[in-house]
């Protein structure tokens, strides 16, 4: 049996565990790692400005394909910095391996310079935690981390002290198991059982999550021949077209009041593959059957009365052939008078050519310029929620922070998106204040000639706050932000950069942005209007509020 190094056998083991790309920043405990890497033919080391970075590169990259995404980083500041990311992965239950260089082993529990407990670290972050500092034990602590993060769907994480990297070992690879991604399946009769309650509802709707990505026109065909609207998370525009009679938008305080609107007059809520809940949106007593790959997503916050666990590619189908021949004529007459009323409300924030440019239109624009498959990225901010309220999406996948809801994913995540799929169109839309805690990384996407399209909103404000503060009668001076000119910023970096401060503008230079084939930032001047939807929202917060004061005295 030939001997190689543990560094080398680690960046074996991951390649045959179909991993392509690793992300991370070049440190002083993990150079043989980044050297075997290297080495490796099926292996792609992107360096990186900053490892936060780096972890959501890896996070974005599993979100997206369902594939093990990797990230390296050195001891001390270097795994610290991981955190974020890592958090946004287990979040949004995202694969994901974090790899980190530790102390000699001699040095570990001391004083010596960046030894920290690692382990102690990042707990809070991920579904494992290890330490190898004996040869011996490296097999069997990286192929629990691997078979932990795929098959509970999380991010892991693995430290190996500086001494261990360039020591031989003889161990034989370990190739992943096909039965650990084996779903969870409902029996046929839990199946059919839900079957009674479809069939009874008058006024069903659907709420669609991410869960849902890939299965847009079976969904399409449940609703149609039940007769439902479906309303979307964020995370799932795009599964099925905005436009689409049956589709009525967002939900939530970035929603459109006609999916607000009805699920307060629906009979029945069916979920499928969504777990976000936005309580404040939802009628208390709406009863609710919920379709999920993983049984655990099932009740928790919201209250089931039916669950059917398994892959909705098959679920969907099941429960289309089991629905009965109903004529609900007069509740599929309200659904489209919901989406007229609704898209009559939103015309004028789609039309208004006003200078700073209204966000609304902005959102017209993009969505008239972007591409029907395109990767769409978030970052988090005011942007956001004018792209849930208005964007209506066709066949896009859309990538953000869920649950996590961090600010500087936007970025990171186009880079992994353009490098997992490089034949689709990649954006980043972010806002200035988000933009600036990832803008480091603009550079990486030059290094690497990632072709990515960065659309910032800049309306010097970090708006959601300034709209928070205001509305409470707080001085929300401090929410001001100062950035710099971000298409002079992309040329400095060696990418293309525009800039445009008049409506008129938007098509033909988003247009131009889109088609070029070097990385690009595009800076809009946008106004910072209060969200319309705010206002409703903190009424909704402080009514929960007085109830649970109430619910003491």
């Amino acid at each position: 049996m030939s001997t190689t190094t543990v560094a080398q056998w680690v960046a074996a083991q991951l390649a045959a565990w179909g991993v392509k790309a690793v992300y991370g920043v070049p440190g002083d405990a993990i150079l043989p790692l980044l050297s075997a890497i290297e080495d490796h033919p099926q292996l792609q080391f992107y360096s990186v400005i900053h490892e936060a970075t780096a972890a959501f590169m890896a996070s974005a990259q599993a979100k997206l394909t369902g594939t093990l995404g990797v990230s390296v980083a050195t001891s001390g500041p270097g795994t610290a910095n991981l955190l974020n990311g890592l958090m946004d992965a287990k979040k949004d239950r995202a694969p994901v391996l974090a790899l980190t260089g530790q102390v000699d082993s001699f040095n570990l529990d001391t004083e010596y310079k960046q030894a920290v407990d690692q382990n102690l670290l990042l707990a809070p972050a991920v579904g494992y935690s290890g330490l190898v500092t004996n040869v011996d034990a490296v097999n069997a602590v990286l192929t629990k981390a691997l078979r932990t993060a795929m098959a509970q769907g999380c991010p892991v994480h693995l430290a190996l002290t500086k001494d261990l990297w360039s020591k031989p070992t003889t161990e034989p690879i370990r190739p992943p198991e096909p039965y650990l991604n084996t779903k969870a399946q409902s029996s046929i009769e839990v199946i059919d059982g839900v079957l009674p309650l479809l069939n009874a509802a008058e006024r069903p709707a659907i709420l669609a999550g991410r869960g849902a990505v890939g299965f847009g026109p079976l969904l399409l065909d449940l609703a149609a021949q039940w007769e439902s609207g479906i309303a979307l998370t964020m995370s799932a525009k795009g599964v099925v077209p905005g436009a689409h009679p049956l589709v009525l938008g967002g939900l939530g305080p970035g929603g459109s009041e006609a999916s607000s609107r009805m699920l307060a007059e629906a009979d029945l809520l069916l979920i499928a593959g969504a777990t976000w809940w936005p309580e404040f949106y939802l009628p208390e007593h709406l009863k609710i059957v919920q379709l999920d790959a993983i049984p655990e997503n099932i009740g928790g916050k919201i209250p089931v009365a039916y669950g059917v666990v398994g892959d909705l590619n098959h679920l969907l189908p099941r429960l289309q052939a089991g629905l009965e021949q109903k004529n609900k004529s007069r509740w599929g007459q309200r659904l489209q008078e919901l989406k007229i009323q609704w898209a009559e409300r939103i015309a004028p924030e789609l039309e208004t050519e006003d200078t700073p440019i209204p966000p609304g239109r902005i959102i017209k624009a993009i969505e008239m310029t972007v591409k029907e498959d395109a990767v769409i990225c978030l970052d988090v901010g005011d942007h956001t929620v004018w792209f849930n309220r208005l964007f209506n999406g066709t066949r896009q996948i859309v990538l953000i922070s869920g649950k996590w809801r961090s600010m500087g994913f936007g970025l990171p995540a186009a880079l992994s998106a353009k490098i997992s799929a490089p034949q689709r169109q990649v954006i980043a839309l972010v806002g200035d204040g988000s933009f600036g805690q990832s803008l480091g990384d603009f550079v990486t996407a030059v290094r690497y000639q990632l072709p990515i399209t960065v659309i910032v909103l800049k309306n010097d404000w970090l708006a959601m706050e300034r709209d928070r503060m205001e509305l409470k009668a707080m001085n929300y001076g401090l929410t001001q932000v100062q950035t710099a000119d971000f298409g002079e910023y992309a040329r400095i970096c060696g990418g293309k950069g525009f800039t445009i401060d008049d409506a008129s503008e938007l098509e033909e230079v988003l247009g131009l942005a889109l088609q070029s084939t070097e990385p690009t930032i595009v800076q809009i001047k946008t106004a910072a209007p209060v969200f319309p939807g705010l206002v409703s929202q903190l009424t909704r917060e402080n009514r929960q509020q007085e109830r649970r004061v109430l619910a003491w005295v």
